[in-house]
């Protein structure tokens, strides 16, 4: 009787086993990334992000710690740990992978006589001093307008990685055109230390613009007048 019951504990364990194995648990994963970029789990390929899939998403992974690596075409692998809950599916952001500094340039921008008003990539700005300098401007080509009363004056400047290109808008000649790079202030000079951003140039309009939707808001609000909410 003895070998009987060993054989049938054999059986039992070795169905418990199978059993288990095939009921573990899994989770899920989407990354983020960039399209194209091509995604390997604990260094094994695991294919390639597609931006109309919003990254990649991995399904019936193991939970507990694993190692993403992101490759963008012609860069280095970016390399995540990450730890996946069984609970409940896990996203790594990884849309930073590959990106690189972008490259930048500074505008020089003059009206005569001098109060004008100036538009850069959909952000018209008011001045009335010598110039206006803005710093960290993306490099490629740009169309700026300026504005003068009834008066405009339009022209295309092609910003390169660190240099200063300056423009001119003349409404006593009617014209507007590239200011040569001996008439520049360089970048030495102190004014330049008032020069504005881009980025911060733009997000500065969007607030007023909001400002001043509210405040138009708010008064039609006062008068009794249809209110259209808030976008």
């Amino acid at each position: 009787m003895s070998i009987p019951v060993r054989r049938l504990a054999a059986v039992c364990a070795f169905l418990a086993v199978f059993l288990a194995s095939g009921t573990a648990s899994a989770t899920d994963l989407q990354i983020l990334c960039p399209e194209g970029a091509r995604v390997s789990l604990d260094g094994a390929d695991a294919g390639v992000c597609r931006e109309v899939e919003a990254g990649r998403y991995l399904s019936d992974l193991a939970p507990g710690e694993h190692v993403i690596e992101i490759a963008v075409p012609g860069g280095e692998p970016q390399r995540y740990e990450i730890e996946l809950d069984e609970r409940a599916p896990s996203r790594l952001d990884a849309r930073e992978a590959g990106s690189r500094e972008q490259a930048t340039g500074n505008l020089y921008l003059q009206c005569i006589p001098q109060r004008c008003t100036m538009e850069l990539v959909g952000v018209a700005v008011e001045n009335d001093e010598d110039d206006l300098r803005i710093k960290e401007v993306p490099a490629g080509r740009y169309v700026l307008r300026f504005q003068r009363g009834k008066k405009s004056l339009e022209t295309v400047a092609f910003v390169k990685e660190g240099g200063t290109t300056g423009v001119r808008a003349d409404f006593l000649a009617r014209r507007a055109g590239i200011v040569s790079a001996g008439e520049i202030p360089s970048l030495g000079d102190t004014r330049w230390g008032m020069a504005q951003n881009l980025e911060m140039l733009v997000r500065e309009r969007q607030m007023w613009d909001q400002f001043h939707s509210e405040l138009r808001r708010m008064e039609a609000q006062r008068k009794g007048e249809d209110v259209q909410p808030p976008r």
